[in-house]
């Protein structure tokens, strides 16, 4: 038992350790989509317009957790999201 238990364990680590940092999986889509505030944005058109801005997924975490060193494009993607507001 314990060693099916340990190679169910392997398997799972080898599946998420080639997981691709910079494709946008399902999983990292609806964590974005979980970020929208949906009383002020389309969420859909706010994921659609994440995911064009940023084309590899490690991108996104990059510049928005160094807002001050990529202020520019963080403004230019705010600017993006402009087109997703609710009116």
């Amino acid at each position: 038992m314990r060693k099916g238990y340990q190679i169910a364990l392997c398997a799972t680590l080898l599946l998420t350790a080639c997981d691709n940092p910079n494709e946008w999986t399902e999983e990292r889509k609806q964590i974005v989509k979980d970020k929208c505030d949906n009383d002020l944005y389309d969420c859909d058109c706010f994921l659609e317009k994440t995911v064009n801005f940023f084309p590899e997924a490690q991108d996104y975490n990059k510049t928005l957790e160094n807002e001050s060193e990529n202020q520019e494009k963080v403004d230019s993607y705010w600017e993006e999201l402009d087109a997703c507001m609710k009116e």
